[in-house]
């Protein structure tokens, strides 16, 4: 009997900029889990980091498993949450292309984003000086891994754009009822997440999810973010700086 109020909850569409405050995606206890699963992923990430920065070089293929089930078991929480509410996975991708025009703009505005993030990595890393980042111990060697890095990165680069920016943008502007600090808030979670890799990799990380959030706000897509994460993740992984 309670299946036609749930599925009324399920969004349409993505909401952004000029829309109303949406309703809230899942329960307060599951967005407050989500966050503990953050927090234990970061501390869990820390550690393992240290210990990984002074161990011998070795095969990054359990790890990439690792990091690649991680990214699809935090998708399935996500998905477990929003589902009591009537709302599907999809639902969090946001508005449909209408092809050709709508792939080629979403395309050529990630390309811009990528282009624009490497630039930013740069001037961030002149202007915050260079550290001794644990996030060397996940690069690749070797064409093998290389590889796998790539498609390490696609499963990140959308796993975590649906998790951050599909999901945790738009509950917490739905909580908050504020979609400026609702962006502001999933990028500093989005930068705590990555602590492991040092407290400067983690403040750029937190600056390109704003620039993702602000990007998802306005075209109302997780779309063009997914394919700017992923690809900032590939160079990034293939010709570290």
């Amino acid at each position: 009997m309670n299946e036609p109020a749930q599925s009324s909850l399920a969004p349409k569409a993505f909401h952004g900029f000029g829309d109303p405050t949406p309703e809230p995606l899942a329960s307060r206890l599951h967005t407050f889990r989500f966050l503990l699963i953050v927090g234990g992923i970061a501390l869990a990430g820390l550690l393992n980091g240290r210990q990984a920065a002074t161990s011998s070089a070795g095969s990054h293929l359990p790890l990439y498993l690792t990091i690649v089930g991680l990214q699809l078991l935090f998708v399935w929480f996500v998905r477990l949450g929003i589902r009591a509410r009537g709302i599907q996975l999809l639902d969090l991708i946001g508005r449909r292309w209408r092809f050709p025009l709508d792939g080629l703009r979403d395309t050529a505005l990630a390309v811009f984003f990528v282009v624009l993030l490497r630039g930013c990595f740069g001037l961030l890393q002149h202007l915050l000086g260079q550290s001794s980042a644990n996030a060397a111990f996940l690069l690749p060697n070797g064409p093998l891994e290389s590889a796998l890095w790539v498609a390490v990165s696609i499963v990140a680069g959308v796993g975590e754009e649906i998790v951050y920016r599909g999901y945790l943008q738009r509950q917490l502007w739905a909580l908050c009822g504020s979609l400026p600090l609702a962006i502001l808030l999933q990028a500093l979670i989005f930068g705590i997440g990555h602590a492991y890799q040092g407290w400067r990799p983690a403040l750029i990380t937190a600056i390109y999810g704003l620039a993702f959030g602000l990007l998802a706000a306005w075209r109302k897509s997780i779309v063009p973010g997914a394919i700017a994460h992923t690809c900032v993740d590939v160079i990034g992984g293939l010709f570290p700086r």
